[in-house]
């Protein structure tokens, strides 16, 4: 489930809100999505991963995430701080982007 912050910011974005839809499910079988990289400290909490997202369409693109960060090399990340690789990650493992990383000064 997107969480309400995030689909907010869709509605708000017209740019992102009509390249994604809330109620979209962004882990499709088209895309292909496998973890490459996991690091867990001593607590067992997740403080980095990896994953290869695998488009038939598109190619394939590097979702990273770092304590609460994610980061995409496709070219709407770059424009906009998120994208449809990193909502199919995010559904696939439920750990979401932090708003005050996505959004620092807000």
């Amino acid at each position: 489930m997107i969480p309400k912050w995030i689909a907010e910011w869709i509605e708000k974005d017209r740019l992102v809100r009509n390249k994604y839809k809330i109620s979209h499910k962004y882990v499709r079988s088209s895309k292909k999505i496998q973890k490459t990289h996991e690091e867990i400290d001593d607590k067992g909490n997740i403080i980095s991963f990896t994953y290869m997202v695998l488009s038939s369409k598109y190619g394939k693109y590097w979702v990273k995430y770092n304590e609460g960060l994610y980061s995409c090399n496709c070219p709407f990340f770059k424009q906009r701080g998120i994208c449809s690789h990193i909502f199919g990650v995010c559904q696939k493992n439920n750990i979401w982007p932090k708003k005050e990383k996505l959004f620092p000064t807000e």
